[in-house]
């Protein structure tokens, strides 16, 4: 399997390596109450720097996300349906659980195809997003376990374990610059991924960002370039869309995702 093509949130997809991004930190103001709601982790490969307030939660998916890997004379080309629920467990503190109900993965090389169907792995996320003193910035880390436990062909070797940080800087009501760094350990092998993002709003509700990613894993390296538009018709509920494309090194040639995100709660 190629394990350069895994999409960065920790263990939602079934492939075997770690990318990243930043996702775009927008928020806003729910119309019920006049309360602000944290910013979604969807869409892209990151997370944002806001946890869930105590009792509430989100539920993202995917509908569905798609990647497009060569690597060594083998193509692998994956649909999966991407799902995360967040739970928001204290002052700055979320709890998080996620996995790929689905995922249809075909490989081919030197004219021979196997195609693998199933659910992926399933993670467990602790994000903290402590205060920051300057309203201007914000950030949160995550950590997470990957437990191997999908379908033959989708799942990992053995259990792998993710550090996550994000940083946003608000430079005005329009614009937001991101982040971020990620470590994964998998068994004897280490992977890093540094990225930067640049948001903007076009309105309360349209947002659009474009970021540059870099990995490296196994002593192989890579780099992509991406974007995406986010659609918040109210605050309890977003739609995404996204895309990225490999351009040097051992990158994935394309990712792309079509999502959705419901908050629940105050």
């Amino acid at each position: 399997m190629n394990d350069i093509c895994r999409r960065w949130r920790p263990g939602t997809t079934a492939l075997a390596c770690a990318l990243l991004l930043v996702a775009m930190p927008a928020k806003a103001d729910d119309a019920d109450n006049g309360a602000t709601v944290p910013a979604y982790d969807r869409p892209a490969f990151g997370f944002g720097t806001s946890a869930l307030p105590p009792g509430g939660f989100a539920v993202e998916q995917g509908l569905p996300d798609w990647s497009l890997a060569k690597q060594d004379g083998v193509r692998s080309s994956e649909f999966f349906t991407d799902s995360l629920l967040r739970i928001g467990a204290g002052h700055g503190v979320e709890l998080q659980v996620g996995s790929t109900p689905f995922n249809w993965l075909m490989q081919s090389a030197g004219g021979v195809a196997q195609r693998v169907t199933g659910r992926g792995d399933t993670t467990l996320s602790v994000k903290v997003a402590p205060p920051s003193g300057n309203p201007a910035w914000s950030w949160a880390v995550l950590g997470t376990v990957e437990f191997p436990d999908g379908e033959n062909g989708l799942r990992l070797p053995q259990r792998a374990y993710t550090l996550g940080a994000t940083v946003a800087q608000q430079l005005n009501e329009r614009v937001t610059l991101g982040y971020f760094a990620q470590w994964q350990r998998l068994g004897n092998h280490g992977s890093y991924q540094l990225a930067g993002n640049y948001g903007y709003a076009l309105s309360k509700a349209w947002g659009v960002y474009g970021e540059m990613v870099g990995l490296h894993q196994s002593g192989r390296s890579g780099a992509l370039v991406g974007a995406g538009f986010t659609y918040l018709p109210n605050a309890r509920l977003q739609w995404d869309i996204s895309f990225d494309r490999g351009f040097v090194g051992t990158a994935p040639a394309w990712m792309a995702g079509f999502g959705v995100a419901f908050y629940f709660g105050r």
